[in-house]
C-alpha cells in the first residue's frame, strides 16, 4: 500500500500524464465557536495520499453558510499557489454545494459572492464541489476544530503535523 501511494504521487509529480494522477481532492471543513471561524483544508491526490494542506482560525461571527464558504475561498487559495490544474473540491456542507453547483443563482448576497469564486475556480482546467459523507471528512473536521483550541495557523506539505497522523492513516485504509 505505501509503494502504491509512493508510485502514485510520483505520477503526479513528476509525469503528471495520467489522469487519476492529475485530480487533486481537496477536503475542507470550517467550525464556529465563541465568535471563532476556524478552517481547515486536506490535500490529497486520487489515492489520498496528503499533498498538503492547513489550518487557521479568523475572529469573526459568522453564520454556518457563511464559514462554510470561507474555508471554500481559503482552499482555492491553497489551490493558487500549488498551481493545481483539476481540483474536487469536497465538502460535508450539501447547502455550499448544491448552491455552487446552481452557480450562484441567488438573488442574496451570498449568491454573489459565489459568482465570484466561481469565477476564481476557472484558473483551474476542471473543478467542481462535491458533498461527501461527514464520515470522509475526519481530517478536515478535526484541524478546523484544532485551529481554534489552539488559536494558530498552519500551512503544511507533505510533511504533515503529527496531530493528525492517525486520522490521516484511517481515511487512507478507508
Amino acid at each position: 500500500m505505501l509503494w502504491h501511494s509512493w508510485s502514485n504521487r510520483n505520477n503526479y509529480v513528476f509525469r503528471g500524464n495520467e489522469d487519476e494522477a492529475q485530480i487533486v481532492k481537496l477536503n475542507f471543513d470550517a467550525t464556529i465557536s465563541k465568535n471563532k471561524i476556524g478552517f481547515g483544508v486536506i490535500v490529497s491526490d486520487f489515492d489520498g495520499l496528503v499533498l498538503s494542506g492547513g489550518w487557521g482560525f479568523k475572529d469573526e461571527d459568522m453564520t454556518v453558510d457563511w464559514e462554510k464558504l470561507y474555508a471554500l475561498e481559503e482552499s482555492l487559495k491553497i489551490t493558487r499557489s500549488l498551481n493545481i490544474p483539476n481540483a474536487i473540491f469536497e465538502t460535508d456542507c450539501a447547502s455550499l454545494a448544491n448552491r455552487v453547483k446552481k452557480g450562484g443563482d441567488d438573488i442574496i448576497i451570498i449568491g454573489y459572492h459565489i459568482k465570484e469564486i466561481l469565477k476564481t475556480m476557472e484558473m483551474c482546467n476542471n473543478a467542481a464541489v462535491n458533498w461527501i459523507n461527514r464520515s470522509c471528512n475526519k481530517v478536515a473536521d478535526f484541524i478546523c476544530k484544532y485551529a481554534i483550541i489552539n488559536y494558530c495557523i498552519l500551512v503544511f506539505g507533505m510533511d504533515y503535523p503529527k496531530e493528525i497522523h492517525d486520522l490521516v492513516i484511517d481515511d487512507s485504509i478507508n
